[in-house]
């Protein structure tokens, strides 16, 4: 191969390089220095005081809170998904703010994916994989929390392939949507839990939830102005994408896409109750409609100004713009 060493080279596309610095987004680096500040180590918590509750509550108990923390482990479990984003982010030059924050929330879901597993095993040790069932209950609670696993291998399937279509800041709509009812949740849960950890944890996870929230809003709000019609579709698709995936955690699982057990809610409901008697301090039913009623509210504010449809969900009674029906194939990108 002859090289011109006299000429600037001729970078391949789609590659990491060259490294690039433009600073002029300020938004952006408001962001970025807020989430340096805004670290917590969750080595930090009171492990100890959480232990010495586990220890005073029943086998079913206990599993319960191990079951809950394994299901939001399934969105907890995004790691891959924002060191992936960054991975193309930085294959396709984007700001050089955008790609730090990127690397923030990589930090941070990686921190909330540990936490669940501290929960987890000191709550159920070995749960799920190395947990042997007592009775049918417990084999079924087991089994919810594996299929709900094998359900977020079909989602990362589709988040990968999307972006040979989509843009970051597209794919992203499901997880703003996601991140407005979580911060939600969790600040609720902060004040309804009797477990002092978990007010610590949970006042932390909203506090990076409402960050991340912050993010989506800005990267979606930089670009939906130049959308066409079909790109602002596929955004509708997204917010709808959103709710069907983290409503399996944050409210109940809808019957499109997800493919669950036929014992599942019967299941779920159960152990959320032991989880409650545990002083999870899981919100209501009608708690969480309001909650996700709220979130839909709230997202859709920020896209109506560009055009952009708003999904129907009349799982929470909402009347929408568009009737967006998700099968296998369409739901090609929700983030955890």
């Amino acid at each position: 191969m002859d090289i011109n060493y006299e000429n600037d080279p001729i970078y391949p596309e789609n590659n990491v390089y060259p490294p690039t610095w433009e600073f002029d987004d300020e938004k952006a680096m408001r962001l970025y220095r807020r989430a340096k500040k805004e670290q917590w180590d969750e080595e930090d918590l009171n492990w100890k005081k959480y232990e010495e509750i586990v220890s005073g509550l029943d086998r079913k108990q206990r599993l319960a809170l191990a079951y809950w923390w394994a299901l939001l482990s399934n969105f907890d479990n995004a790691t891959p998904v924002f060191a992936y984003a960054l991975v193309k982010a930085s294959e396709r030059s984007l700001p050089v703010t955008i790609r730090a924050l990127l690397t923030t929330i990589t930090y941070d879901e990686n921190r909330h994916n540990v936490l669940c597993g501290f929960a987890i095993d000191k709550a159920m040790k070995g749960f799920p994989f190395n947990f042997k069932p007592q009775d049918d209950l417990e084999r079924k609670a087991k089994l919810n929390v594996e299929w709900v696993w094998w359900n977020g291998s079909r989602y990362w399937k589709g988040y990968v392939e999307a972006y040979n279509k989509y843009t970051l800041d597209i794919l992203f709509t499901s997880f703003m949507m996601g991140e407005a009812a979580a911060t939600t949740v969790f600040s609720g849960m902060k004040d309804k839990t009797k477990i002092p950890t978990f007010k610590d944890t949970f006042r932390n996870l909203t506090v990076d939830e409402t960050r991340h929230y912050a993010f989506t809003y800005l990267i979606l709000n930089n670009n939906l102005n130049k959308m066409n019609e079909e790109k602002k579709m596929f955004v509708t698709k997204q917010m709808r994408a959103g709710f069907v995936f983290l409503s399996l955690i944050t409210y109940k699982p809808p019957k499109e896409f997800w493919k669950l057990p036929p014992w599942y809610e019967e299941v779920h409901e159960k152990m959320e109750e032991l989880a409650i008697d545990a002083g999870l301090g899981l919100p209501t039913i009608e708690e969480r409609e309001r909650i996700w009623r709220e979130a839909v509210a709230r997202v859709a504010s920020n896209v109506k100004r560009f055009n952009v449809k708003v999904p129907s969900m009349p799982e929470i009674g909402i009347n929408g713009d568009e009737d967006i029906e998700l099968k296998e194939d369409d739901l090609v990108a929700a983030i955890f």
